[in-house]
Order: C-alpha cells, then structure tokens, then sequence
C-alpha cells in the first residue's frame, strides 16, 4: 500500500552556478559528500543534481509524517546500482534519472504492511 509518493526535477544549469562544497553540505550527507568530492567536476554536478531532486521527492513523500532535513537523507546506491534510502523506520522507494538537462526522481513511502 502507498502511504506518499513524491516526484521532483530540477535544471542541472542551475546546479552547475550553485555547486560549492557550502551548497553540497547543505544536500549531501557526509557519505554523499565524500563520494561527490572524489568525481570530476561534471560527474560532480550531475550527481548533486540527481540527490537533490530525490531528497525534494523523498520529503514530498513524508510531508504528511515529518520534514526531514535533507544533509540527514542518506541515499546509497545496492549492488546493481539502484538508489537506497534508510531513514528511520520508512519504506521508501526512490528512482533517480538524469538527461543533459535536467534531473528528476521519484519517491514512494510504502506501508510497513505490504
């Protein structure tokens, strides 16, 4: 059962004129910080791109419950590469994609008893 669902997209361009490690600690959670610092400057920006808009999406989902902060969502990747997200207790579902453009994601808070 879907208890939220919650969708977000964003421009890379405007990602590219905010980037600075100030802006991605604000986004990222150490981890993510870390991962992020070790890209090259593209790889960096599409990455940063990719987290915000699934913790924009993650925090539309949840938005009935709590508003997390968004340095507290930390979203790995499992051993095929999909995208994790464990925080707290939730069940949360997240897909991210990324085009030249723009980078969108999507986010959905399942019941516990599914």
């Amino acid at each position: 059962m879907i208890k939220g669902i919650g969708t977000d997209i964003i421009e890379i361009e405007r990602v590219r004129k905010a980037i600075s490690d100030p802006f991605m600690r604000k986004i990222l959670s150490e981890e993510e910080f870390e991962k992020a610092s070790s890209f090259s400057d593209e790889r960096k920006i599409g990455f940063v791109a990719g987290r915000f808009a699934a913790k924009e999406a993650i925090i539309k989902c949840l938005s009935g419950y709590e508003v997390p902060v968004m340095k507290d969502l930390n979203i790995e990747n499992d051993d095929k590469g999909r995208p994790v997200i464990r925080y707290k207790d939730y069940d949360i579902l997240v897909s991210i994609s990324h085009e030249r453009l723009f980078a969108t994601a999507v986010a959905i808070l399942q019941a516990e008893d599914r």
